[in-house]
């Protein structure tokens, strides 16, 4: 046999198969003719080489499972090499992993652990370990993993599945086991106690695994190396914490909401109902209930806090044409004698009346409260639009005569707004107008002009082409200002088709492309423009009607980058270039401005000093921000562009005037541009707040932070029971600005310090209650949404600094054991919000803390059984469902 061929070519033999997409059958053939010529590959090599190149930047091949499923079948690898090669390295600082790296939670991309873990969950189920050191080596790895993810579902399915194959039935009952099974149960015992919190079914399965093997016996001395440095007193500790059923308080949704509006809307469906789910745990009827009541809180704080008007109404919005449309997920799950209408009734009952009067009472009010005695009305209605209520309903939950009526048009379906637009243009008009309705059809009505760009049809007998312009440019600069103004991403905007223009646009329409990469088609687009832009021709009906709205504007940058690139060569005249570009401020055509300045900005960054394309850029970038004259439809547009670019620019310009120190024409171009700055929606306090939060005596920020975890306290004790037995109340003056301010500036090693003595200070002072209120508070500030961390704001969460409290919290029980235990009740319920998976059915035998389905008796407990519980955890992993992510079978299926 030859020798060992370099590691290059094994690389480029792995390689291949991805690239040419080879079946499994085949790889396993040309992997056994490989190994005639060269002595076996070591397992642990072809494990490394499958995933590095199997999984690139975090994206797994959909062929990798696949090919390894048919190597491990042919025996050149084996499980336990597997486990271990994708098992990442433990953190420096001794701490644990998210559970979340293994749970995939809302994330339609699992991770390459994940993927594996699902992987050999299944075939071990199907007994592909047959040798007792396999899987004695086999189960040293899973200790290990347990290790640094004790609370991770994935995992947990794992764990049961190993345990539950016939051979670990047979070894495990032997005299050989004794000493690994009391070190194992050292470590199995507190992974239980945490996926007690987020799945009771997989925990009850191991629980009995763990009686079954008689995994509890007391540890001997000579096995502590089995343990790998597990701090069995941090184990001992935790697992002795007892805590109580989190209790669901006011002001957890109310938290939860503000945190989620704050800034731009970060409500996304399926991330919400995850966290819903495992917070109400099934009870349908509350969870409506409080959401509704919490939407009405947020608004009525606003109001209290004399928020800006537009703050208040994108709440409106949200509670008119969102809430309604979004509450449609749950009404299936509301059983007689309850229904949705009951549920809308407790909540309105226990609204502020003083921030939502009746009529009758509006007119002896003064403030903002007036505007806001139609907003119970409008969400009323907007209920009855999406079929939640029936329209006879409303004046009884109103308690009054209603002052509007549904709309004449009923609830839009998004086909059908596309098609009437698609036949008469006009309707697009109208549309837009209707967006600040607050009648509950907005959602679809930006859904059909979105979808709307994507097919943009045009009339074979369209008489003239500028008024398709006109159309097209209007629908893409209006969501484009949606975009800017709430920092949307493409799944924000529902653009799934990559392929799609909306797509392609809001990816690279500000990029030009060489003219050697254009088609031929859009080569001949380029020559028509710049004819028409800089020769006699103009902008006539002709070149409108041979090339699209949607090519003109993926055109644009490529258009300025050519034009400029002309000047430069002297092809064409500095004041023929910016004249012909002054047809660009036309209405039908500025809306191509927010591509075409996007690429002003870029291009700026690229220059040097000296730098004669400075010379161009300037006075043509003048031209643009700063045209002589407008009509008032022209400077409108103009305005709402200059807000979507003047962030860029501004920065770009700034560079400039340091790199071109002795230029006096940046400067006039920064001061219309600082006009239209910060016309988009952030999380970021205000002057006057920080310096009200600053000056809270005694410790400033933190004290204030203390000040409103306290007022809410007080609220939540001033409602009375949860449910709709509570009162109603004005809610406590909040915003989120607070915390995201005090972990910007304090940092979130200070934040959770503060959050911690909270309810460190209620376990010593408190009452049970108390304890109980304060910690839905503290973890619903925890888990509450954020923004994904941008690169150049990589900063520590309050959960990453919580993982490490965690990890050492053995050493703290030694010196302060009250304040340990409150570490792990937090630490406890935050990871169960973590670990829930995403949700496709509400309902149907029960909403499950895990994300999945629990088993039910006939009064709706779950199931004790343990021959129930251990089949219907079985069946889970035959299928492939244990995970709340992609599927084994589905993703197999791929490719």
């Amino acid at each position: 046999m030859a020798s060992d061929p370099p590691g290059s070519d094994w690389h480029k033999c792995v390689q291949g198969y991805f690239r040419s997409r080879a079946s499994a059958q085949k790889v396993v053939s040309a992997w056994q003719a490989f190994g005639t010529k060269y002595p076996p590959l070591p397992r642990a090599t072809l494990a490394k080489e499958l995933l590095d190149v199997g999984c690139r930047k975090d994206v797994v091949d959909p062929r990798l499972p696949i090919y390894i499923e048919a190597l491990l079948d042919v025996k050149s690898l084996d499980v336990s090499t597997l486990l271990a090669a994708v098992q990442p390295s433990p953190p420096d600082d001794g701490t644990v992993f998210e559970s979340s790296l293994l749970d995939a939670g809302d994330s339609a991309k699992p991770s390459l652990q994940t993927v594996i873990l699902q992987l050999l969950t299944r075939k071990i189920a199907n007994g592909i370990i047959v040798e007792d050191s396999e899987l004695f080596c086999f189960l040293k790895h899973v200790l290990s993993w347990m290790t640094h993810f004790p609370s991770s579902v994935t995992l947990g399915f794992l764990v049961s599945a190993t345990l539950g194959c016939p051979l670990a039935q047979e070894v495990l009952q032997g005299a050989k086991a004794k000493k690994f099974k009391a070190s194992f149960g050292q470590s199995l015992t507190p992974f239980i106690g945490n996926l007690s919190q987020t799945n009771i079914d997989l925990a009850t399965a191991l629980n009995y695994r763990q009686k079954q093997y008689q995994f509890h016996d007391e540890l001997p001395a000579d096995s502590m190396d089995l343990l790998n440095g597990v701090d069995l007193g941090a184990l001992s500790f935790q697992d002795s914490v007892l805590d109580n059923e989190p209790l669901n308080t006011r002001a957890g949704l109310y938290i939860y909401l503000n945190a989620m509006l704050c800034e731009r809307p970060l409500f996304d469906d399926a991330a919400v109902m995850n966290y819903l789910n495992m917070r109400y745990k099934g009870n349908v009827p509350s969870l409506v209930t409080d959401l509704i009541l919490a939407s009405f809180d947020i608004l009525a704080n606003a109001m209290y806090r004399t928020e800006p008007a537009q703050s208040i109404t994108i709440l409106r919005s949200f509670l008119v044409n969102k809430l309604p449309a979004f509450l449609n997920n749950y009404t299936a799950f509301i059983f007689p004698p309850l229904t949705t209408e009951t549920c809308i009734s407790q909540a309105l009952l226990r609204v502020d009346p003083a921030a939502f009067p009746s009529f009758s009472q509006m007119f002896d009010l003064l403030g903002k409260n007036g505007m806001l005695s139609e907003a119970r009305q409008e969400f009323l209605f907007a209920c009855a639009l999406h079929q939640l209520i029936p329209e006879g309903s409303i004046e009884g939950l109103l308690g009054d005569v209603p002052m509007q009526s549904l709309p004449a048009s009923g609830r839009y379906a998004r086909s059908d707004l596309v098609a009437q637009c698609t036949a008469n243009p006009a309707r697009i008009e109208e549309l837009i107008a209707e967006l600040e309705n607050m009648e509950g059809n907005a959602g679809e009505i930006v859904g059909a002009l979105i979808e709307l760009l994507d097919n943009w049809e045009e009339h074979e007998d369209q008489a003239e082409n500028q008024p398709v312009y006109d159309e097209f440019g209007s629908v893409l600069l209006l969501v484009s200002v949606i975009q800017h103004r709430f920092d949307l991403d493409l799944t924000d905007l529902g653009v799934l088709d990559r392929k799609s223009f909306t797509s392609k646009y809001y990816r690279s329409a500000c990029e030009s492309r060489a003219v050697d990469r254009l088609t031929e088609h859009e080569s001949d687009l380029l020559g028509a423009w710049v004819r028409g832009l800089f020769e006699t021709e103009g902008i006539n009906d002709e070149l409108m009607s041979m090339c699209k709205p949607a090519e003109f504007h993926i055109l644009v940058a490529t258009l300025f980058d050519q034009s400029i690139k002309a000047c430069q060569a002297r092809v064409l005249a500095l004041d023929t270039l910016t004249g012909g570009f002054e047809y660009l401020l036309e209405p039908f055509l500025l809306p191509s401005l927010t591509a075409g300045l996007t690429w002003f900005a870029h291009k700026i960054w690229e220059t040097k000093d000296p730098s004669p394309v400075i010379d161009t850029l300037i006075p043509t970038l003048s031209t643009l921000l700063k045209p002589p004259s407008m009509s008032s439809d022209s400077a409108a547009m103009h305005s709402a562009v200059l807000a979507i670019v003047a962030e860029p620019l501004d920065e770009a310009l700034n560079h400039a005037q340091r790199v071109h120190k002795l230029r006096v024409d940046i400067n006039p171009l920064l001061e219309i541009l600082k006009q239209h700055m910060q016309k988009h929606r952030h999380a970021a306090a205000a002057y006057n707040e920080l310096e009200n939060w600053a000056t809270t005596p005694r410790l400033g920020l933190q004290s204030a932070l203390s000040n409103s975890i306290h007022a809410l306290i007080l609220w939540c004790l001033a409602e009375g029971p949860a449910g709709p037995t509570g009162t109603s109340s004005s809610p406590p003056n909040y915003t989120h600005r607070l915390l995201r301010s005090a972990v910007m500036l304090l940092g979130a090693k200070a934040t959770l310090r503060v959050l911690v003595d909270e309810v460190v200070a209620q376990t010593e002072n408190g009452s049970e209650q108390d304890v109980d209120i304060v910690l839905d508070i503290v973890v619903t500030m925890i888990v509450a949404p954020q923004l994904s961390q941008s690169s150049s704001s990589q900063r520590l969460t309050l959960r990453d600094v919580l993982q490490t409290l965690f990890s050492e919290v053995g050493e703290l029980s030694k010196t302060d054991a009250n304040r340990a235990r409150v570490v792990v009740r937090i630490h406890r319920r935050v990871e169960s919000f973590f670990a829930v998976g995403p949700v496709n059915d509400v309902g149907m035998e029960g909403i499950g803390e895990g994300g999945g389905m629990v088993l039910g008796n006939a009064e709706g407990m779950p199931a004790t059984d343990i021959d129930d519980v251990l089949k219907h955890t079985e069946e889970r992993i035959e299928r492939g469902e244990f995970l709340g992510g992609v599927e084994v079978e589905a993703f197999m299926g791929m490719g």
